[in-house]
């Protein structure tokens, strides 16, 4: 007995849908994308080269940042050190004029001071007593007769004057006047400037900084330019010796201090 034909199993046609037709196509794509870069490489375009170029572009950018903001810092650095000379140097005149305005006040104090008088009665109470009495007490042991302040003179006795007796007396011998010249003190000239008030400036600042040094030294100016050209030089002593004067420049000049011996000389700064 045959089956009939309805039973035979029938094969499916296959159905061509949009989704497999998509997927063909990147297949396609892909295949052909790796025969040219297996085949043909210079085809395809260098990426890494444009990825490092950009790289290389970033890197110049933020570099030139940096450099902008370090010369930003560099001339916030110099600001803040100009700054601070001018304070400094503010501070210094304010203590100069600080200074001079107490030495006014103490001229002024002084000639509005009472002078000191002293009269005869003190100055004949301040007389040494003792001195030529106790000679005469040594030589003659008796009492002096009694002395009348007012008698009057006897007749015939000689008058006695304060005169000198020149029958007795010697005649008196100077020899030949010496003159001895005085002794130059020693000084230190620290600096010089055209005018007086810088080198007032100047000594405020030196005699704060190194107070060790110039602590006991007082400041003189001296006259070293001419009309044309005025320049005054900064002394300041006076010093005992020369070679104490040496000592000290040599202090001074360690620190980065102008010094040389001269004579102490000038006007009071």
């Amino acid at each position: 007995m045959t089956k009939p034909t309805t039973d035979k199993p029938t094969r499916r046609k296959a159905d061509a849908s949009p989704y497999s037709a998509v997927w063909t196509v990147l297949g396609v794509v892909g295949l052909g994308y790796l025969g040219i870069a297996f085949f043909a490489p210079h085809v395809l375009p260098d990426l890494s080269s444009g990825h490092q170029h950009a790289t290389e572009t970033t890197v110049m950018k933020v570099s030139a940042d940096v450099d902008t903001v370090k010369s930003s810092l560099t001339k916030l650095e110099l600001d803040v050190a100009s700054i601070k000379a001018e304070v400094t140097a503010q501070a210094v005149q304010t203590q100069t004029l600080g200074s001079q305005l107490t030495a006014l006040d103490d001229k002024i104090r002084l000639a509005e001071a009472p002078p000191t008088t002293t009269t005869t009665s003190d100055a004949g109470q301040q007389q040494p007593s003792g001195t030529d009495a106790a000679p005469a007490e040594t030589a003659d042991m008796s009492p002096a007769p009694p002395k009348i302040i007012n008698a009057p003179p006897r007749v015939g006795a000689p008058i006695e004057t304060g005169s000198v007796n020149s029958a007795n007396s010697k005649p008196i011998s100077f020899g030949p006047a010496i003159v001895k010249p005085e002794p130059r003190s020693v000084g230190i000239q620290l600096a010089t400037d055209p005018s007086i008030d810088g080198l007032r400036i100047t000594w405020g600042a030196l005699s704060q900084i190194h107070s060790d040094q110039l602590s006991h030294l007082k400041a003189r100016y001296a006259d070293l330019g001419t009309a044309t050209n005025p320049n005054f030089g900064l002394i300041a002593g006076p010093v005992k010796s020369r070679a104490e004067a040496k000592k000290l420049c040599k202090e001074l000049a360690a620190q980065s201090v102008s010094c040389k011996i001269s004579e102490y000389r000038g006007a009071e700064l």
